[in-house]
């Protein structure tokens, strides 16, 4: 058995860290009035997801944990402080939406070095594969 007999096990790990990592980064992100979910839909529009149905796929996850069906509010939000274009289905940063995305990744960045501190970018990525090869483990059951 690769766990022992402890009640922190791998699924008490992941939630703890996902509690964890909202807080802090929606601490870090103050100046810029984002929380963590919010920084994420950013950051997708920023790297070229087109559409709030690409970030919702990208993004399922969080959105079942969250009880969202969709990201589309955060994405008006966007509109609404003129970070986001969107035309017809195709979303974009604007001008001040690419700011306000160097901005807080900036906040991200010194948050992450702060979180990941001790940790080797080795140990990183294969924390992140192991974590990847038991959920493709877990889809095919």
């Amino acid at each position: 058995m690769l766990q022992k007999n402890t009640t922190k096990r791998l699924g008490y790990w992941l939630l703890h860290l996902h509690r964890l990592f909202d807080e802090a980064t929606a601490h870090a992100l103050t100046e810029e009035e984002l929380n963590r979910r919010q920084w994420q839909v950013l950051h997708a529009i920023s790297i070229g997801l087109p559409t709030v149905s690409a970030i919702d796929s990208a993004f399922a996850p969080f959105l079942a944990i969250d009880g969202e069906e969709t990201y589309q509010p955060v994405v008006d939000d966007f509109i609404g402080r003129g970070w986001v274009a969107a035309t017809g289905e195709q979303v974009a940063l604007t001008d001040n939406g690419h700011f306000a995305h160097e901005r807080a990744e900036k906040l991200v960045n010194a948050h992450a070095a702060n979180s990941l501190a001790g940790i080797t970018e080795a140990e990183f990525l294969a924390a992140n594969d192991v974590l990847a090869r038991i959920a493709a483990n877990l889809e095919r059951e």
